[in-house]
């Protein structure tokens, strides 16, 4: 077999084999370039080949913004011609650049183009840079325009996210400072009265200690355990004893605990509601019992005079309607949407950390019910929640 002889190319033919190298490199990089003039007319770019759109037809002039749907451009028929082509950021960049003969490096800017049948707006983060050049002693200017949306919207999601986390962290701290000082009060108490009742000269006065101590055990063991079930919750490890029961009598039962607490206070009163006919419910007992001793706490702390009024009716034919009323300070409406959020306190002269009603909701979510409030400033508050009278499958007889 004859080897043909070597043929070295042509200059012309290398040039050629440069420019369709060239040409590749632009069809396929991840960017846009425009060569404009003075007036913003494109003249030459790798959108259309980038895009694998046909180029317009010779003597068709497209300008910056009209080749990018700009949704200004469009609305007034041609690039620069809308009255807000003037705050464009871009279209003053440009400028700049042409009359300081200079160039310009990656100047983000936020787009609002259309799509390709103009129907949709399309909202488009953008970094451009321009290179000034002088060609035959008339200038033009090199536009380099990446998309940067994504990269965006993953710095957005990371803002987010640190905020989130800040204002996370600043919730802890107070949170830790509180419980802390919670925490505190009643150890502090119960210290200092079980030395005084060494040296109490009556029976009378080493009963008051006595109270004292006992109140302070109570509260620092339901503050304990608040955040014991809280962890519990959140971690997924909390178990739920299920049994079937009369709601009414849950409800009589409350009403015993806190009448004793009450006694001490007349000027309030507490009124129990529950139903003569029976509400048999298959459900988590204990657990409905800590949320409305938790409301009823909430509603004694902050009701100085009036009444406290709860109970439970059929919600439906399917559902339990728990609720406790009071005739307290009441919570500002702009208060309302937080008061269930973690560590969150309205009041911080009042006892407590906060975790009450995050932990009560918690709870009645993982039964499959839902909890809500009404409320006014200076006429009272209803906390409720609703809840199914029987889950997995199971009813009550």
């Amino acid at each position: 077999m004859e080897i043909p002889p070597y043929k070295e190319a042509s200059s012309e033919e290398t040039i050629q084999r440069k420019l369709d190298q060239s040409t590749m490199i632009l069809q396929n990089i991840n960017a846009y370039f425009l060569l404009i003039d003075e007036e913003f007319i494109v003249r030459d770019t790798n959108y259309y080949s980038l895009n694998r759109l046909p180029a317009p037809e010779d003597g068709v002039i497209k300008r910056v913004g009209d080749l990018l749907h700009c949704r200004n451009a469009a609305a007034a028929g041609e690039c620069g011609k809308h009255e807000q082509c003037k705050l464009c950021g871009v279209r003053a960049a440009i400028g700049k650049a042409f009359c300081t003969k200079e160039g310009f490096k990656k100047l983000n800017a936020s787009m609002n183009l259309l799509s390709e049948d103009e129907n949709r707006v399309i909202p488009c983060d953008v970094s451009v840079s321009g290179t000034y050049l002088d060609i035959h002693g008339k200038g033009y200017m090199v536009l380099t325009v990446y998309d940067v949306t994504e990269l965006k919207n993953i710095q957005r999601l990371l803002n987010i996210e640190r905020e989130k986390s800040i204002s996370a962290d600043k919730l802890k701290s107070a949170f830790i400072a509180n419980i802390s000082h919670e925490i505190r009060t009643p150890l502090n108490a119960i210290v200092g009265f079980s030395g005084l009742i060494a040296t109490a000269s009556s029976e009378e006065e080493k009963k008051m200690y006595m109270d004292i101590i006992s109140e302070n055990n109570e509260r620092l063991l339901r503050l304990i355990n608040d955040i014991f079930d809280l962890s519990q919750i959140e971690s997924g490890t909390l178990n739920f004893e299920y049994s079937e029961f009369d709601a009414n009598d849950l409800i009589r039962e409350l009403e015993g605990i806190f009448m004793v607490k009450l006694a001490d206070n007349p000027s309030v009163d507490l009124v129990c509601e529950a139903n003569l006919q029976p509400i048999m419910m298959y459900s988590e007992r204990h657990r409905i019992i800590q949320v409305m001793a938790n409301l009823i706490h909430n509603a004694i702390k902050f009701t100085k005079s009036g009444e406290i009024r709860f109970g439970c009716r059929i919600e439906g034919t399917d559902e339990a309607f728990f609720y406790v009323s009071d005739t307290g300070i009441g919570i500002p409406k702009e208060e309302q949407e937080k008061i269930f959020s973690h560590f969150k306190k309205l009041d911080r002269e009042v006892p407590g950390t906060g975790l009450g009603l995050t932990l009560s909701q918690s709870i009645i979510r993982n039964l499959g019910g839902r909890a809500g409030l009404e409320s006014e400033v200076n006429k009272g508050s209803t906390f409720w929640f609703v809840l199914p009278l029987t889950v997995k499958g199971k009813t009550a007889k």
